[in-house]
Parts: C-alpha cells; sequence; structure tokens
C-alpha cells in the first residue's frame, strides 16, 4: 500500500462524491494499479452522504460517527487506520488533477529529508490561492487579534511565488501528503485545536520532529472552499479565537498572557456586533 487518502464528511454529499470520483478516474499509474485506500469518516451527515458512499464504486472504508465530532478527532480516526507509506489528508472540497499525488508520491520518495509535502490549490477560475505561511510570529496574535491584515504580510507570505517549488514552514491540510510513520509518531492533529490552528500546530510539530515541509508547484489540485472566517457566528469565533490563544500559550509560554487585554476586547467588540 502506497497511499492512504483521508476525507472528512459533514453534509458534504455533492462535494465527497466528486472529490472520491476524481481520485479514481484520475490518470495515474499508482492508483490505476490499486495501491491506495480511500478512508472517509463521516461525522453524523443527514444529507445522504452515508448511502451515497455506499453505493459508490470502488467504495471507500468509511467511518461512520454519529455525531460531528470536529475535523481534528475525526482526522485522527483515519490516520490510526491508515496502512500506507504515505497519508494524504484531503480537503472533501477538492478535486485532484491528473498527476497531482503521483507528483507528490515521487518527490517524498526522492527527498528523504522531506516529512510532508503540500500542492498548488487552485480556485475554480484556475487563480492560485494562499495556501503557504510561515509559523506566527508573536507580534502576529496581536494583529490577527486586531484584524490588521495588513500587517501580516510576511507572515501570510503574500509575495510567495506559487510557480516555484519551495521549502515552506506551514501549509493548508487542504493537501498534505504526510509520510505515515511520521504522523503516527507525533500522534496526528491536536484535538485542543477545534477549528483554527490545527494545521499550524501539525506542521509545526512535523517540523519539530526533523521533517522538511515542501510546496510543489507542479502538482495542482482544485479547491472550492476557502470559506471567510467573517462570517463565523459568535460561538464559532469563540472557539476560533481561543485556539488562536491556545497556540501561542503552547510556542511562547507564559508571555502568551500579553494577549489576554486585545482577547478580552475582541471579544467584546464580537458581542456588540452580535447585539
Amino acid at each position: 500500500m502506497i497511499l492512504s487518502i483521508i476525507i472528512v464528511n459533514w453534509n458534504g454529499k455533492e462535494l465527497t462524491e466528486d472529490c472520491i470520483n476524481s481520485i479514481l478516474n484520475t490518470n495515474q499509474e499508482k492508483i490505476k494499479r490499486g495501491e491506495f485506500e480511500i478512508i472517509v469518516i463521516d461525522n453524523g451527515s443527514t444529507d445522504g452522504s452515508i448511502e451515497m458512499l455506499e453505493k459508490l464504486n470502488g467504495s471507500p472504508r468509511l467511518v461512520r460517527n454519529k455525531e460531528n465530532i470536529g475535523y481534528a478527532p475525526a482526522c485522527n480516526q483515519g490516520i490510526k487506520g491508515a496502512s500506507g507509506k504515505y497519508t494524504l489528508l484531503l480537503g472533501n472540497d477538492t478535486v485532484i488533477l491528473d498527476g497531482a499525488l503521483e507528483k507528490c508520491i515521487s518527490f517524498l520518495d526522492e527527498t528523504p529529508d522531506c516529512g510532508a509535502v503540500g500542492c498548488k490549490l487552485l480556485n475554480p477560475d484556475g487563480t492560485a490561492q494562499n495556501n503557504c505561511k510561515k509559523f506566527p510570529a508573536f507580534i502576529n496574535g496581536f494583529y490577527t487579534y486586531l484584524s490588521l491584515d495588513k500587517l501580516n504580510r510576511d507572515y501570510d507570505m503574500s509575495w510567495f511565488n506559487y510557480d516555484k517549488r519551495m521549502e515552506v514552514e506551514q501549509i493548508s491540510t487542504t493537501f498534505l501528503m504526510v509520510r505515515t510513520g511520521l504522523l503516527k509518531d507525533i500522534g496526528g492533529f491536536n484535538e485542543h485545536y477545534r477549528i483554527l490552528y490545527n494545521d499550524v500546530d501539525l506542521c509545526k510539530r512535523i517540523w519539530n520532529s526533523g521533517g522538511k515541509i515542501f510546496f510543489l508547484h507542479t502538482a495542482e489540485v482544485i479547491h472550492y472552499g476557502n470559506r471567510s472566517t467573517k462570517k463565523a457566528r459568535y460561538r464559532e469565533r469563540k472557539i476560533m479565537y481561543s485556539d488562536i490563544y491556545r497556540y501561542f500559550k503552547n510556542n511562547f509560554g507564559s508571555k502568551a498572557m500579553m494577549l489576554i487585554p486585545v482577547l478580552v476586547f475582541r471579544f467584546f467588540i464580537v458581542l456588540s456586533l452580535k447585539r
């Protein structure tokens, strides 16, 4: 088994079906030979996803949760059952383009110090999405809480050339192919991150383990998601702001307490807007 593909689904019947079909129909030798597995973790869908998955050609391995347990815990269920040499964390709102999987597999085969590799995410119109970032410096916590996005340009790598292969610090887990042994050694996702920064934390631990992360520009995937967090409801925002604080506390220790005043200020602003 070369590749285990992990997809989390929650009421995304059409997107998930298109994603899986793009994998099964891709023109790639290793995939055609069946040297891969698809593991779908369904988080209590009620839109007919289960019925679709059970009838789908080349039926994936299906893990059924009675309720939505969240992205990170669901991914970890898939990681525990992965038997491939490599594991691909894949968003259900993606369409795999020809060659993407084999290019990433070959890159991992040929680059022993590479722990994980990501690819170019494309909007449906063919433009590139920003899926590579640096690890946040402490000051980025203030900028993020205060929505000073222009001051986060270096952290967001707004200058990044998406037409060039490059070693990066972190990359979106919408498409991230990781050595399975490494992924299991670091324990998969930290489930305390419920909405944000679970991918940042995962990449940080991959780096801390000695594995490098690369962006591979020749591998391309269409991504239909990219939902703006500005549309999140108050309850979701509380969780997101807590996730951000958790990351800075875990990585900067007691210094993170300096963020509490702006965190409280942010909660107050969001609560005021809610009213």
